[in-house]
């Protein structure tokens, strides 16, 4: 994949300055709703702003409760979220000092830093395991990726991270990626149609659409992305320019997002957890029953084995790298791990 086919597909352009240096950019993020209630301006309070990879949503729960509970205030941030359009916008934004911390997955942000020359680096890993998953009928289940092989799988986007993950399972068992027809199937529940009408065989689901599912009593076949092709998933990440001068600012982040999930396991906060978020997006908690399982699912997505939140996988980014070059995702053959992620911040809380 080239420079600029991938720039494209992930909703991304170089933009050249007159000087011959090249920057990442995207359109501006559309926030939605930004407006959560907020305590009175505080002077000692240093303001920062988090652009989300997609709007508002309960993904970034940690976020929405660490400013309700004053978690941020603790540490002498106020955090302004931005509810970003795409990945894509969260990069351009933090990379152009638009915006402080952003969040995304390491199949996007390390092919833009090895090959494009992204200034950003990831200070701490959200999802620990994938929130991806081919979603297949249980009375034709797909549980490895040589069964997709000449057939039609449905991806979120088209050259987006889903249809980058799929293509890595089929490396990873030494199979043809270039064989397996993708065809954008969506990310909401609707997506099921195009398999019950048979125009697809599989189709890449998420947390939130399976949860869905689950409500409402269907039942299909899951195989997560990790089980081949294990990225890191949403991380956040900051300018790399900013590791140096501020360190005090990125574990305080941090140290309340930690404290965010902390809340989030305790069923016992559902409520207040819902109000975090739709004080957002009213819309996503609506359905108090669904957002409620979301949010339970959530828990289990992002809790290392260690119990601790937040923690980097280095060893996982490492074999993720490997793999993306080994796919054609990333070009670079020689960039070290260090220049993607750093665990320096996270071990500090």
């Amino acid at each position: 994949m080239d420079r600029r086919s991938f720039l494209r597909n992930s909703g991304l352009f170089a933009v050249t300055t007159a000087v011959g240096s090249s920057f990442v950019m995207a359109c501006a993020p559309s926030t939605g709703n930004d407006s959560g209630d907020q305590n009175p301006a505080d002077p000692s309070l240093r303001d920062l702003a988090f652009v989300t990879p997609f709007q508002h949503i309960i993904n970034y729960a940690d976020v929405y409760v660490a400013i309700q509970e004053g978690y941020f205030e603790q540490e002498g941030l106020r955090i302004e979220p931005i509810g970003g359009s795409g990945t894509a916008s969260s990069i351009s934004q933090v990379s152009a000092s638009q915006a402080f911390f952003g969040k995304a997955a390491a199949v996007i942000t390390c092919p833009l830093i090895a090959d494009t020359g992204a200034t950003i680096i990831t200070v701490a890993q959200g999802d620990q395991k994938s929130q991806y998953s081919v979603a297949s009928l249980p009375d034709k289940p797909l549980t490895h990726p040589e069964q997709w092989q000449g057939k039609t799988i449905g991806v979120i986007s088209k050259g987006g991270s889903t249809e980058l993950l799929l293509d890595a399972m089929s490396v990873a068992e030494g199979l043809d990626p270039t064989k397996v027809r993708k065809v954008v199937t969506g990310a909401d529940v609707g997506s099921l149609e195009f398999l019950n009408r048979g125009e697809v065989d599989g189709f890449i689901t998420y947390l939130g659409s399976e949860t869905a599912f689950e409500q409402r009593g269907i039942e299909l076949n899951y195989l997560n992305t990790d089980d081949f092709a294990k990225m890191p998933g949403d991380s956040y990440f900051v300018k790399s320019a900013d590791v140096q001068k501020e360190g005090e600012s990125i574990v305080g982040f941090l140290r309340a997002s930690r404290k965010g999930y902390q809340f989030l396991e305790k069923s016992e906060n559902l409520d207040k957890v819902l109000t975090a978020v739709g004080a957002y997006n009213e819309v996503e908690v609506s359905d108090q029953e669904l957002a409620q399982l979301k949010v339970q699912a959530q828990v289990p997505l992002c809790k290392p084995e260690s119990g601790d939140y937040l923690s980097v996988d280095l060893a996982s980014w490492e074999s993720a790298v490997e793999l993306m070059r080994r796919s054609g995702i990333m070009k670079d053959t020689k960039m070290p791990i260090e220049n993607f992620v750093t665990s320096e911040f996270v071990d500090q809380i």
